[in-house]
Formats: C-alpha cells, sequence, structure tokens
C-alpha cells in the first residue's frame, strides 16, 4: 500500500511539474472548462433572481391602474418605473375609479430625469405603502422638495439640503418647460428595492416640471432696464428675457399656477389597495366587463406571464450553453490528444528508464484529473461570488 501510494504520489508531482511547464496551455483548457461549468450556474443563479424580485414585489402591490395599452409596460412603469407607457391617463378618471370607498388610488406621475435616474411623483401615501423610511431629513412637505433613493444618494454624494436639477426634457421645448432645480430634504434608508433609484417629489412638482405649472418674475420692482420695455400705472411691458423660474422659493411659490382643470392633468399609472377581497373582485369585474375609464391589472399575474417568457428564453440558452460544452469538451479531448501524440519521445523515454505502462497512464491521468480539479474549483468559487452579489444583480435587473 505505501508502494501503490508513493507511485501516486509521484506520478502526481510529474503531473504538476509538467502542467507548470506548459503554464499557457494548462491555463487555457481550465478558462474552457471552468465556462462550461459556470455559465449554466450563472444563468440559473441571475433568472431565478430577477424572478424573485419581480414577484415580491408583484405580490406586494395589488393592483396597478393606468390607460389602455400593453400591461407589461404599465406594470414595469408601476412597479419598476422604467420607461413610461406612451399614453397616460388623467387625475379625474383615477378619482373616478377610487370612487365607492372600494380601494385607495395611489398616482405615480413619471416622465422626467434627474441625475440619470427616475423622477417620481407621489404622495405619502406611497412611502406608507411601500414602507419607506427616511433615514436622514424628513418627506417632502411642498412643491420643489425631492428625497433621494439611497443609491442615487450614494451614486453621486448628495446629501440633505443640497440642489439637484431636472435633465431638459427636450433639446428646443416649444412648452416653456424649464428644468427645475429642487432642494433636497430627504435620503431613504436602503431598501434593496427599485425605490433605491429615484428621485421622489410630489405629483405637483412632477407637473410643473412638465410645463403644467409655472410663476413669474417680479418685474414692476426689478431694476434691470432690459427687462422691463415699458410701463404705465397699471401695466409693466417686459422683455423676452423674463421666463419662467427653475427654482421654487418660499418667495415666489405663491406665484406658481397651474394651467388647465385639475382633473385633467397625467397619471402616468397607480396602484389601487382594496379595502377587502370582495371589493377587488367588485373592481376586477367591472374591469373585465369594460365599465371602467381606465385600464385595471393584477401586478402578480401580468409579471407570472412575463417570466413565462423568461423561463422559456432561459430554457432555450441552457440547451444552447449544452451544445457549446459539448464542443468545449471535444476540443479538449482533441488537444489533449494531440498533446500525447507530441509526447511520443518523452513517453517512450519514460518506459527506457523501467516506468511501466500504469505508471505512464497514471501521470496522465493525474494531469486530467488535475486540470478538471481546478476548473471545477474555479466554477464552484465563481457560483459562489455570484450568489453573494445575488442583491445587487435583483437591483440591476429591477432598478
Amino acid at each position: 500500500m505505501s508502494g501503490m501510494a508513493s507511485g501516486i504520489g509521484h506520478a502526481i508531482h510529474l503531473a504538476v511539474r509538467h502542467l507548470r511547464h506548459h503554464a499557457g496551455r494548462s491555463v487555457l483548457i481550465v478558462l474552457a472548462l471552468s465556462l462550461v461549468g459556470f455559465l449554466p450556474i450563472a444563468v440559473d443563479g441571475v433568472v431565478d433572481a430577477g424572478g424573485r424580485a419581480l414577484r415580491a414585489r408583484a405580490a406586494d402591490t395589488p393592483l396597478v391602474a393606468g390607460a389602455e395599452g400593453a400591461p407589461i409596460d404599465l406594470v414595469l412603469a408601476a412597479l419598476y418605473f422604467r420607461k413610461p407607457p406612451d399614453r397616460t391617463m388623467t387625475l379625474g378618471s383615477l378619482e373616478a375609479l377610487a370612487t365607492g370607498e372600494l380601494a385607495t388610488a395611489i398616482p405615480i406621475v413619471m416622465g422626467d430625469r434627474v441625475k440619470k435616474s427616475p423622477l417620481v411623483g407621489v404622495d405619502p401615501a406611497y412611502r406608507d405603502f411601500r414602507g419607506l423610511r427616511v433615514g436622514d431629513g424628513r418627506w417632502f412637505a411642498v412643491a420643489g422638495e425631492c428625497v433621494l433613493g439611497a443609491e442615487v444618494a450614494r451614486r453621486w454624494g448628495i446629501s440633505v439640503d443640497d440642489r439637484i436639477i431636472t435633465e431638459p426634457r427636450e433639446m428646443f421645448d416649444l412648452a416653456g418647460a424649464y428644468p427645475l432645480r429642487m432642494r433636497v430634504v430627504g435620503v431613504l434608508e436602503p431598501s434593496g428595492s427599485a425605490d433605491d433609484g429615484v428621485v421622489f417629489v410630489s405629483p405637483a412638482t412632477a407637473w410643473i416640471v412638465q410645463g403644467l405649472a409655472h410663476g413669474h418674475d417680479k418685474v414692476d420692482e426689478e431694476a434691470d432696464p432690459e427687462l422691463v420695455m415699458g410701463r404705465t400705472d397699471d401695466v409693466v411691458i417686459v422683455s423676452p428675457k423674463v421666463r419662467e423660474f427653475v427654482e421654487i422659493t418660499d418667495e415666489n411659490r405663491a406665484s406658481f399656477h397651474f394651467h388647465g382643470k385639475r382633473e385633467d392633468r397625467p397619471v402616468t399609472a397607480a396602484i389601487l389597495v382594496p379595502h377587502d377581497e370582495r371589493s377587488e373582485t367588485i373592481l376586477m369585474g367591472r374591469a373585465d366587463a369594460g365599465l371602467l375609464p381606465v385600464q385595471l391589472v393584477r401586478a402578480s399575474e401580468v409579471v407570472d406571464r412575463l417570466l413565462v417568457e423568461v423561463f422559456r428564453i432561459r430554457r432555450i440558452l441552457m440547451s444552447v450553453l449544452g451544445v457549446v460544452a459539448v464542443a468545449t469538451l471535444l476540443l479538449v479531448v482533441v488537444v489533449l490528444a494531440l498533446s500525447i501524440r507530441i509526447r511520443a519521445v518523452e513517453i517512450e523515454t519514460m518506459h527506457l528508464i523501467g516506468a511501466s505502462r500504469l505508471r505512464v497512464g497514471l501521470i496522465l491521468g493525474s494531469e486530467v484529473v488535475i486540470l478538471i480539479g481546478i476548473s471545477v474549483a474555479v466554477a464552484a468559487i465563481g457560483g459562489i461570488v455570484l450568489t453573494g452579489a445575488i442583491p445587487m444583480v435583483e437591483n440591476l435587473l429591477i432598478g
């Protein structure tokens, strides 16, 4: 037994020395085999992480309302603040939907961005519904104030009392919607959800950014003669230099006013929280019968339909990876076979100095086992690292 153990030890020693001597070839083989093992783990891990994240947030959201269109676009906008749907509903239609004490409606107003993050208009009911907590500062109270998600604040190094400016809506905005400079009054605690990557404001602030409201400079006391073209006792004629405010302050807040009727203001989507199962059944029954002014869907059902397609794609991808794995293994076998043929002189020398065929086979087999063992270890380590990074992957998928 000791002689056999010694022989195995010598064979492993010679195998290691040979692999180190041909380090480049050995590394390439290990990388190829590691990828064969790691890619299926990665695909499964990422898809499962995305599925869990999508299902968890959808399960916490009973109903989503919005204008007629693709339900998937509506749900992704309402839950994950993706690109807003092409059509919006009006505030009046949403309020009509929530009448009858069947449900609480939480409006969501989107369409603009700040610091490369979605600008989302919500009322305090959304904060309570999602269980969001302000880690520093407070929740916004008036138009022109905003609260940052934890990831936005961390990425840009923004804190309470800083100012941030919304991104221009268009290169040439004929409607006169100027970028708004907002005061940061709070930073949310990390929630591990899509809320971490959002800048929250009131619906009124979101509508102001869209150009639905504006204020005016007080030019009657303006000292700059270029801004005043003429004046009478009752009228001040101003030059085109005077424009709407880009920042709402305590001094000018009262001058802001909205255009049009309140019920005509756009709402991107809304979360509906039925008061009980009966109320939810009544609302969905009215929706199915076409009696509601807006589209109403169950978020969990829409997400499940989306995941069916995702899992179908995963099966196709796993099949492709299986074919690639077979091709890779065959290529590795060819490389090893060619290596043995090239080493014919070396193997003959081992026979001449007394090495049996079993001993030579043990050396060659040890090389293969070492390569496979290292590859499995690398693939396993990659899987462990991916598992640890799953929360970050989930945020990327929903964020």
